[in-house]
C-alpha cells in the first residue's frame, strides 16, 4: 500500500484557493487518505522556506502528525550527492505530486492501493485530458526504484519549462490511468485554471445523500456563501452557532403569535436556517477542519433548533387564539421529540454510525433494496423517509405558513413526530434483537 508522497514545489504551489495553499491542500488530502510521510522537494528560496515553516505549524498538520521532510532539488542534481536517497529506502511505491495540482481527493483511495512494478510510473489523467499518451498531468504513483532517477535529474531551478517525462531513463515504463467521469485533476498555472479548480473543489462539498431541494436550491446558495465565509476565515463551529441563532429568531417570531406575518417570517427564518445549515459543514470539509466535537455540536444545535421552533409555533397559536388545544399539541410534540432523540442516541451508539445521523434515514430508505420481505409499514416508512430530511420539511413548513396554514402545520408536526417516534422505537428494538442474534 502506498502511504508516502513526494511533492515537487513548482511555481504557484503556495497560491491559495479556498483559503489554503495548493500544496498544503494536497498534503491534507493525503493525510485524510492515510498517507504518513511527505518529502517536499524545493529550491530553497525564502518564500518557499516561509511556506514550509507555516505548514509545519499549521494546527491541521499538527493534529494529523505526518512526517514532513524538506529537501532541496540542487542536492539531488549534484554528482555524488546520495545522502538523501536513504530517506526513500523503504518498501512500496510513492505518490508523486506537483505542488500546484488540484485533484479530487477520491483519487487517493485508488492511488494508495496501486503497486507499481520495477521502474514503473502510473500517471493519472482526467478523461478529457490529452489522449496522446505522452503528457505529464502532475499526479502519479511511482516505484521506489524509478524515483531516485527522476530526482537526480531535477535541475536546480525547475520552472515552467521543465518537462519531467523527458528526464525519465530508458528503463522506465509509463502507464496512464484514466479517471472516472466526474473526477478532476488540474494544474493551476493560470487564472482561468484557478477559477476552474475553485469550482471543482466547491463541488466536492456536496453530499451524495442530498435530496432534490438540497441539491438544486439549498446547496448552490450555501456553497456561494461558504466561498465568501472561507475568504473571511470563518470558523465552522461559530457558523453552527450563528445558524442556531437564526433558528431562534424564527422561533421568537413564531412565539409572538401576532398573526399571519409573524408566522410567515418565522417560516422564512426556519427556511434560511435550513439553507445556511450547510455552510458549517462545507467550510469544514473544504478547509479540512472537520472534527467529532464539531459534528456533535452541530447535531445538538440542530435538534435544539427544531424542538424550540415547533414548540414556539404551538405557543404562538395559543397566544393568538387562546385555545388550550395548542398547548396539548406542544406536549405531544415534546414527548414525541424526546422519545425520538432518546432512541436515536441509543441507536447511534450501538450501530457505529456515530454523528452521521443522516445515515438513519438513508438506511430506512434503502431497506426495500436490501430486504425482500418487509411489512407494509416498513415499505411506507422507506417511501416517506425523505420527509425527515431538513431541506424537505423546512421548505414544506415555509410553504404552509406562507399559505396561512399555521394551524394545519401545528397538527401535522405534532402527530407526524409522534408517528415517526413510535415507528423508530420499534425499528431500533428490532435492530437490537438482530444484533444480539448475530453476536450469539
Amino acid at each position: 500500500m502506498v502511504d508516502k508522497a513526494v511533492i515537487l514545489l513548482r511555481p504557484g504551489s503556495g497560491k491559495k484557493i479556498l483559503g489554503l495553499p495548493l500544496f498544503l491542500r494536497g498534503i491534507l488530502a493525503c493525510c485524510q487518505a492515510g498517507f504518513k510521510s511527505f518529502y517536499l522537494i524545493g529550491q530553497g528560496n525564502q518564500e518557499e522556506l516561509d511556506l514550509i515553516e507555516s505548514i509545519k505549524n499549521d494546527r491541521r498538520i499538527l493534529a494529523a502528525t505526518p512526517v514532513i521532510n524538506y529537501l532541496l532539488a540542487k542536492d539531488f542534481f549534484l554528482p555524488g550527492k546520495t545522502s538523501s536517497y536513504e530517506l526513500f529506502d523503504s518498501p512500496g511505491g510513492f505518490l508523486l505530486l506537483e505542488g500546484n495540482v488540484v485533484f479530487d481527493p477520491l483519487i487517493l483511495e485508488e492511488a494508495k492501493l496501486l503497486e507499481p512494478q520495477y521502474h514503473e510510473m502510473i500517471i493519472f489523467k482526467a478523461s478529457r485530458q490529452d489522449d496522446s499518451g505522452s503528457n505529464w498531468t502532475g499526479l502519479a504513483v511511482i516505484s521506489k526504484e524509478l524515483l531516485p532517477d527522476i530526482l537526480s535529474q531535477l535541475p536546480a531551478n525547475y520552472g515552467k519549462g521543465y518537462k519531467l517525462l523527458a528526464t525519465l531513463p530508458r528503463t522506465a515504463v509509463v502507464r496512464y490511468l484514466s479517471l472516472p467521469a466526474g473526477r478532476f485533476l488540474l494544474s493551476v498555472n493560470s487564472r482561468a485554471a484557478g477559477k476552474e479548480a475553485t469550482r471543482a473543489l466547491l463541488a466536492t462539498a456536496r453530499k451524495p445523500q442530498d435530496g432534490f431541494i438540497a441539491k438544486y436550491i439549498n446547496r448552490p446558495i450555501s456553497l456561494f456563501f461558504s466561498r465568501i465565509l472561507i475568504r473571511l476565515g470563518a470558523n465552522p463551529s461559530l457558523l453552527s452557532f450563528i445558524n442556531f441563532l437564526i433558528g431562534l429568531g424564527g422561533a421568537w417570531l413564531a412565539a409572538l403569535g401576532t398573526g399571519y406575518w409573524s408566522f410567515l417570517l418565522a417560516g422564512l427564518f426556519f427556511e434560511l436556517a435550513s439553507i445556511f445549515d450547510g455552510c458549517d459543514g462545507e467550510v469544514a470539509r473544504l478547509t479540512y477542519t472537520t472534527s467529532d466535537k464539531g459534528a456533535l455540536s452541530d447535531v445538538i444545535l440542530d435538534a435544539s433548533s427544531y424542538i424550540i421552533f415547533f414548540s414556539c409555533l404551538d405557543l404562538g397559536l395559543y397566544r393568538l387564539k387562546q385555545d388550550t388545544s395548542y398547548l396539548t399539541l406542544m406536549v405531544i410534540f415534546l414527548f414525541a421529540a424526546a422519545w425520538y432523540y432518546y432512541n436515536l442516541a441509543r441507536y447511534t451508539r450501538t450501530s457505529g454510525i456515530g454523528k452521521k445521523i443522516f445515515l438513519v434515514a438513508k438506511e430506512i430508505e434503502a431497506r426495500p433494496e436490501k430486504e425482500k420481505k418487509l411489512a407494509i409499514i416498513d415499505k411506507v416508512a422507506s417511501r416517506l423517509a425523505f420527509t425527515v430530511r431538513r431541506d424537505f420539511f423546512a421548505t414544506f413548513i415555509f410553504a404552509l405558513l406562507a399559505l396561512g396554514q399555521a394551524t394545519v402545520m401545528a397538527y401535522i408536526i405534532s402527530f407526524a413526530w409522534l408517528i415517526q417516534s413510535t415507528y423508530f422505537h420499534f425499528y431500533v428494538q428490532k435492530k437490537f434483537v438482530q444484533q444480539s442474534a448475530e453476536i450469539n
